[in-house]
């Protein structure tokens, strides 16, 4: 088995792929060793057959559901393609053991934070930062202890570790979002200001800190920030929201509804974008236009009170009064639901940013 090992990993070394798929293609069919599944479906990658990688990689999952390499190799494939639900199933029966490479458990934290499996991404991270202090890994942690909104225990973190990463602006700039969310503004300034400083085209870092100059009632610079954060990552949908509740606070309602389509152009579901497109036609009399925006971002998210609140006011501008009460009502039951939760804070949905993106 050992020289049939090698003798596959020789030929993939050397890109005969097909080589490799022929050597382990019948160990593989037996199911006698994970090993060999594992290195066919690397074959079957490197050969460009994404397909037949996954077949085999779920096979071997099947045959051994409690194989971490195997788990973390079908989970990295499916997140891949997109598919996050079935990268976390897949990853149902992991556990770090002492065979574990520092490699899998960080791609098991980023799966976890995918499938909003919290606690296990940060019982995870805990771990790989345990077994291999590194900067990957503490900001692995910190980033799942952000998402708890444990953001005390991320500084304290962090600031322990200032001395030793305070030349990386990934370290700063995940540092300054827990500075921001426990609202220590001017702190978050400085780290930002010095991870612009190191690294001039960091997106992250430019995004945060308009988010914080916002906080801080510096409009104009806050807009500078987010124009050049749409310079350097245009894709960014969130970005144009801000830049619009922005220009919004300069009264300028052409510029914040331009960005606000651009925001939409990009992300047709973004249903605070929706929401407050919407506002903006209820207050400019384009009241039925209103409407139709403002059912799509409930649509898109259906616990969002100001987009009922807006629709019922809509609904009653255009005399409609059956449907403005009836809006009223679905808004209290929604402020309900979502304020009867011990998490209600992720009524909305977050346009927050983390200093690493795993």
């Amino acid at each position: 088995m050992e020289d049939l090992l090698a003798r596959g990993v020789e030929a993939m070394q050397q890109a005969n792929y097909q080589e490799a798929i022929k050597i382990y293609a019948s160990p593989a069919a037996a199911g006698c060793e994970p090993r060999v599944d594992l290195l066919l479906a690397a074959a079957h990658e490197g050969a460009g057959d994404t397909s037949g990688a996954e077949h085999v990689l779920q096979q071997g999952h099947a045959r051994w559901p409690s194989n971490n390499s195997i788990a973390v190799s079908l989970a990295r494939h499916y997140l891949a393609l997109g598919q996050t639900a079935k990268a976390g199933q897949a990853l149902l029966h992991f556990q770090p053991v002492s065979g574990t490479s520092s490699r899998e458990l960080q791609m098991a934290v980023v799966v976890f934070l995918a499938d909003h499996e919290l606690v296990p991404a940060r019982e995870t991270a805990k771990v790989a930062y345990e077994r291999d202090p590194s900067l990957q890994t503490l900001l692995l942690l910190a980033n799942a202890l952000q998402l708890e909104g444990r953001y005390k225990e991320v500084i304290a973190l962090l600031q322990r570790k200032r001395a030793l990463y305070s030349e990386s602006a990934a370290f700063l700039v995940t540092l300054a979002e827990s500075e921001f969310d426990e609202k220590i503004f001017d702190g978050a300034l400085l780290d930002l200001t010095r991870a612009v400083a190191i690294e001039p085209k960091l997106y992250q870092a430019h995004y945060l800190r308009a988010n914080t100059l916002m906080n801080s009632n510096d409009v104009d610079g806050a807009i500078t920030e987010y124009q050049e954060a749409i310079e350097l990552a245009p894709s960014q949908p969130r970005t144009y929201f801000q830049l619009a509740l922005a220009l919004r606070a300069k009264q300028d309602e052409a510029g914040e509804e331009s960005a606000l389509e651009q925001a939409l152009a990009i992300s047709p579901q973004y249903a605070m974008a929706h929401s407050e497109l919407g506002r903006m036609l209820l207050n400019q009399n384009r009241v039925p236009e209103a409407v139709e925006q403002l059912k799509t971002a409930i649509e898109q998210n259906p616990r969002s009170e100001q987009a009922y609140y807006l629709l019922s006011r809509a609904y009653d501008r255009l005399g409609e009064t059956e449907k403005s009460r009836a809006t009223a009502k679905l808004l209290a039951r929604v402020r309900s639901a979502n304020h009867g939760h011990e998490q209600a804070k992720g009524v909305e949905e977050s346009d927050r940013t983390t200093g690493l993106s795993p």
